[in-house]
C-alpha cells in the first residue's frame, strides 16, 4: 500500500474502530504504528507546504502538557492517534498515570526508556525498567499497567494511539513511592456534553427542562450521576426530590449515596442516616 493510501485508510479504520469491540479496534489500528508511510507522507506534506508559504499551518490540532507537546492526528471519543515530542526535562513530582486505555506507541527518533508500574490490587508497583527501540511498537494495558518516560539528554519523539474500550474511561493517579491512589476521574464525553448542556438550562432557569434532568440520572458513572443531581436540584428542588429520595434509597455509589443522603437531611430537616 502506497504513502498516500495508508493515509485515507486511516481516516476510515478510525471510524470502524469507533464502535467496534476493543479486539477489534485494536486490529484496525495498530497497522498505523507498525507501517507508518503514511506519517513520513504526512510530514513530507506539511514540510512542503511550509517551504512554499512560511506562514502555513497545518490543520492538526496541537496542545502542551509539561515537557510533552501533541499534534492531534486524529481523535474520536474512544480513538487518539497523535505525533508527541517529549522535552529532556526532570519530570516534577512522582506520580505516575494509568489512563484506562490501551496504548500503542513507537519511538521514532531515540529509543524509549522508562519506569514500568502496574497495579497489584489497590497499589501501583514499579516493575523495573522498560527500553522500546525506534521502530518497535510498545503496546500497554493502561487500564493494569503503565510507563512513566525517563527524560534523557534529547527530545524524544513518538507516535501514540490510546483506544479506550466500550464504556465509561476511568483514570487514576498513584504516588510511584508509596503506590497509594491520589486521583480517580470517569471519563465520558458525551455525559460531559449532556452536563454542560443541563448546565446551560439550570443558568436559565428552564424549570419546563426538568424531565430532560431525570433522564440524565441514567447514566453508569457515579460522579456524573451526582453532578446531574446537584443541578436538577439547583433548577427545581421540589421536582427533583423524588429522584433524591430514590438516590439515597437505591444508589450503587457509597459515596454518592451518602451525598445524596447528606443533602436530602438538609433540605428537609431530617437526621442524616449517613
Amino acid at each position: 500500500m502506497t504513502p498516500g493510501a495508508l493515509g485515507a485508510a486511516l481516516g476510515q479504520a478510525v471510524a470502524a474502530a469507533q464502535d467496534a469491540p476493543l479486539d477489534r479496534a485494536l486490529a484496525l489500528i495498530r497497522p498505523f504504528l507498525h507501517d507508518i508511510g503514511w506519517f513520513n507522507d504526512l510530514l513530507a506534506q506539511g514540510c512542503a507546504a511550509m517551504t512554499a508559504d512560511p506562514m502555513h499551518l497545518p490543520g492538526f490540532r496541537a496542545s502542551r502538557s509539561g515537557a510533552a507537546r501533541h499534534l492531534v492526528l486524529a481523535r474520536t471519543e474512544r480513538i487518539w492517534l497523535s505525533a508527541t515530542v517529549i522535552d529532556p526535562v526532570e519530570q516534577a513530582g512522582s506520580r505516575v498515570h494509568f489512563s484506562g486505555r490501551h496504548m500503542l506507541c513507537r519511538p521514532l527518533n531515540r529509543a524509549l526508556r522508562g519506569e514500568g508500574f502496574r497495579l497489584e490490587g489497590e497499589r501501583a508497583v514499579s516493575t523495573g525498567q522498560r527500553h522500546c527501540a525506534v521502530g518497535d511498537v510498545l503496546e500497554l494495558d493502561e487500564w493494569r499497567e503503565t510507563l512513566r518516560i525517563l527524560p534523557d539528554d534529547a527530545p524524544l519523539m513518538l507516535l501514540r494511539a490510546q483506544i479506550a474500550g466500550q464504556g465509561p474511561v476511568c483514570s487514576r493517579i498513584y504516588e510511584s513511592a508509596t503506590g497509594a491512589v491520589v486521583a480517580r476521574a470517569e471519563a465520558d464525553e458525551g455525559h460531559a456534553r449532556a452536563l454542560m448542556l443541563l448546565s446551560l438550562l439550570r443558568a436559565q432557569g428552564r424549570s419546563d427542562a426538568a424531565a430532560r434532568f431525570a433522564e440524565a440520572l441514567d447514566t453508569p458513572l457515579a460522579a456524573q450521576r451526582w453532578a446531574v443531581m446537584r443541578e436538577y436540584l439547583a433548577l427545581d428542588t421540589a421536582s427533583a426530590l423524588p429522584a433524591l429520595r430514590a438516590m439515597v434509597q437505591a444508589e450503587s455509589d457509597a459515596a454518592v449515596r451518602a451525598l445524596a443522603a447528606g443533602t436530602l437531611a438538609q433540605i428537609e430537616g431530617v437526621p442524616c442516616p449517613a
